[in-house]
């Protein structure tokens, strides 16, 4: 990854953020030194290593790493075969191993983590050389006596002869005649000896070895002649102490480089467990996702926070001002140009894509929704900031042409590019039409590039240009005192121009407002225009913004809406089925006594009447296959008959009972007109079926022989010449009021009265607009004195 990107991004601190999460000293160092990685699997695989030390995390468990320094130079120390370790540098190992114990017995085998519990599945863990050491070497690094038994016995018999030679000391500093001699009355040590204080002026009368004179030179540290043969006896038993010290450490040492290859792996399996752990709870701190990475060179961040800014913000307790960014290129346009203001946020967007680019490419979680993808790239390049050098006598310009050079002579079709002012410098006249060459040469070479700039030449450029696209950091406008102002919303508006605002934001810093004037009025009239037109356009948007939210809560209140008419359809079907389920069987039960009345009076009837009566017999037989037959059909009528429907074809209008011709059909409303018996009707296309196979004129002719041997009047097909909706709320009425003119169209009536009561005048009015409209109303009036007056309306089909 190029050094001077990293640098300018400040990835090191991000890096920083994370590191302060590892337990280990040598885990935190791993962290820093975190680099991209070349493979799309190596970042996918290190995503979901960090996803699964998340869901650790969530169920309150930890890795159970203790802190322990870098062992690489006690790895080196140990390699050859006479090296002994210290005391101390044995117990380092003391929490590596601990850690790796800790590690296996958390992830041994568990299924939700698998690539965890792989990785632990490789530690050894060495627990055996953790309890040697333990056992050898207390707490305060001092070698144990239970280390061997020869030790033990040492340390015993230096025990004893330290009491002999104190009990000695003790009974000479009793003796009266020593007792003028004395400075001070106790036993004290003097390289490695045991000595009592004795007056200088009475040296003569204390018979020993000088060991040692206090500072004043009064008092003088003497081994008496009478201790001196257990002294020597004690130094020499310290010296086979020391020797078997050692003789344990070289032990120690020996059992350690015996494995130590097998240590040094479980070293770095415990480092690279510590470093996702603490990529893990990085990400669990700033509310982190696993990124999507393509391959497709197509970037799409979606809330995306940058984490330096984040935790600025927090120090204050006010992250949750931060303004996520909303970013996406690649796709439809290879090239954004950002504009805005000087304080808008252009920056600090281009650094949040590239901060959120480096960070996937790590195969980091980023602080971005759910959603967000980014592109296997092997290349991020930037030139951000003021590279200005005095030593290499170089101008912001030269420094910054200088740094694109070097960006193109790199760039490709796996490069993100972001420049930052692009065009700053020099002579806009000069700097615009060549930062058009620029950008026309990364599209060819198939760069993704995100740039931004003040120049209003590259603004039009961008907006012309196949493959380039503009972006503007909004500015919301404000009145302070009685002027406008415009306030920064760090919104990054994809396909907008921006605005430098300079003369608000000059204001708005102090400088007088009569220079402000004075500027405007020198401004060309054309970029002025342009201003004004710039400004009109983000007014447009914002209000498209507001009409584009309105539409979204109108469509969830629609959805909702559409749900509960579903269930209420469904409901009423049901209730239609059990209806007319009900009827046929009734009308089943009202024949079969009819049929059995007829047998009873055919039994008395006289010879020359048998026949009349075998007709009648003969009919009711014929109605009452009629109605099994439609029960048959109906309990077969589950769903919709129609596997497709389309004009010309013929249909059942399973309600009516009759068969028709599709007219037309209305896709997005889900409703058909079909011609039945000459007459147009309009339906829902749910309510047609396959056609009956007894042509309906027929089957008519069938029912009106059943009424006109029960005593029914056939004259208008049993569809009454009136529909009483009194009562009933405007929509349920109008659905009612369809079905009913459609079945009095077929029965062939020529006019109906509708009832609908007067009261609040709601239901007329709604009845009276439906009409005329109408397909099936020729025209309709309402009620005369003697039909009802205002409370009723009549209608001509």
């Amino acid at each position: 990854m190029d050094k001077q990107t990293l640098r300018v991004l400040e990835f090191n601190k991000i890096l920083e953020m994370a590191g302060a999460f590892a337990v280990s000293s040598p885990g935190k160092t791993l962290v820093l030194n975190i680099k991209p990685i070349s493979n799309i699997k190596g970042i996918r695989d290190r995503i979901n290593l960090i996803s699964e030390g998340r869901h650790l995390m969530a169920e309150g468990k930890h890795p159970g790493i203790e802190h322990f320094e870098d062992l690489t130079p006690l790895f080196q120390k140990l390699k050859p075969a006479d090296s002994v370790l210290a005391p101390s540098e044995l117990t380092d190992f003391l929490s590596l191993f601990s850690s790796a114990i800790n590690i296996k017995g958390l992830l041994r085998a568990e299924p939700s983590l698998p690539m965890l519990s792989e990785i632990a599945s490789h530690l050894r863990t060495h627990a055996y050389l953790k309890r040697e050491i333990e056992s050898s070497i207390d707490r305060e690094g001092r070698i144990a006596d239970r280390a061997s038994p020869a030790l033990a016995a040492i340390r015993e018999g230096l025990g004893h002869l330290d009491k002999r030679i104190r009990a000695g000391l003790e009974s000479l500093l009793r003796k009266r005649d020593l007792k003028p001699h004395m400075q001070e009355f106790y036993i004290t040590g003097r390289n490695n000896r045991w000595v009592i204080p004795v007056r200088r002026d009475s040296k003569g009368h204390v018979k020993g070895i000088v060991h040692d004179i206090s500072n004043s030179g009064e008092t003088l540290f003497v081994e008496p002649y009478e201790t001196q043969a257990l002294g020597n006896e004690l130094e020499s038993l310290r010296a086979e102490e020391k020797v078997e010290e050692f003789r344990v450490l070289k032990r120690l040492s020996a059992m350690l480089r015996e494995v130590l290859a097998e240590i040094v792996e479980d070293y770095h399996t415990v480092l690279r467990i510590d470093c996702i752990a603490a990529l893990a709870a990085f990400s669990e701190m700033m509310g982190m996702t696993p990124p999507e990475i393509n391959e497709h060179g197509y970037i799409r961040v979606l809330k995306g926070r940058h984490p330096l800014l984040w935790q600025a913000l927090r120090r204050f307790g006010q992250e949750e001002r931060l303004q996520p960014l909303d970013f996406e290129l690649g796709s439809d346009y290879s090239c954004i140009v950002i504009t805005g203001s000087n304080t808008g946020g252009k920056t600090v967007a281009l650094k949040t894509v590239g901060v959120l680019q480096i960070m996937a490419l790590c195969g980091m979680h980023l602080p971005a929704e759910s959603g967000t993808t980014l592109p296997m790239l092997g290349k991020v390049l930037a030139d951000i900031g003021d590279e200005q050098s005095i030593e290499q006598n170089l101008s912001t310009f030269s420094a910054h042409i200088g740094r694109i050079s070097e960006i193109l002579a790199l760039s490709d079709r796996e490069t993100l590019v972001i420049i930052d002012e692009l065009g700053t410098g020099t002579d806009p006249e000069e700097g615009g039409p060549l930062s058009c060459a620029i950008l026309r040469e990364l599209r060819r070479r198939g760069a993704l590039t995100a740039v931004s700039t003040h120049l209003g030449l590259l603004k039009a450029f961008a907006h012309t240009e196949t493959g380039m696209i503009n972006g503007a950091m909004q500015m919301e406008e404000e009145i302070s005192d009685g002027l406008p102002a415009y306030r920064p919303t760090y919104r990054l508006l994809i396909g907008e121009m921006g605005q430098s605002h300079a003369f608000e934001i000059a204001g708005r810093l102090g400088l007088p407002q009569e220079l402000i004037r004075e500027a405007r009025g020198l401004m060309k009239e054309s970029g002025a225009r342009v201003e004004t037109l710039l400004a009109e356009l983000m007014r447009k948007r914002e209000e498209l913004d507001r009409m584009l939210a309105e539409t979204a809560r109108l469509r969830q209140e629609l959805t909702g809406l559409r749900a509960s008419l579903r269930e209420e359809i469904k409901r009423i079907r049901a209730e239609r089925k059990e209806i007319f389920s009900g009827t046929l069987t009734e009308a089943e039960g009202i024949l079969l006594k009819a049929k059995r009345e007829a047998r009873d009076v055919i039994k008395q009837l006289k010879q020359s009447e048998l026949r009349r009566a075998g007709e009648v017999l003969k009919s009711l037989d014929h109605g009452l296959a009629e109605v099994r037959q439609k029960q048959e059909r109906y309990a077969a009528e589950e769903t919709p008959g129609l596997s497709e429907v389309r004009e010309g074809r013929t249909v059942c209008i399973r309600r009516l009972g009759v068969n028709g011709i599709v007219r037309s059909v209305n896709r997005r409303t889900g409703r058909c007109r079909v011609v039945v018996k000459g007459r147009e009707i309009e339906v829902p296309a749910g309510e047609l079926a396959e056609p009956m196979t007894e042509p309906a004129d027929e089957a008519a002719s069938t029912v009106g022989t059943i009424r006109s041997v029960a005593g029914v009047d056939d004259s208008t097909e049993g569809v009454s010449g009136k529909l009483n909706l009194i009562g009933q709320r405007v929509d349920p009425a109008l659905s009612v009021l369809e079905r009913y003119l459609n079945d009095a169209s077929i029965a062939g009536l020529e006019s109906v009265r509708i009832i609908h009561g007067i009261g609040t005048g709601r239901l007329s009015s709604a009845i009276r607009d439906y009409l005329k409209g109408h397909p099936l109303v020729m025209d309709f009036r309402k009620g005369d004195e003697d039909e009802g007056g205002e409370a009723v309306t009549v209608v001509y089909l």
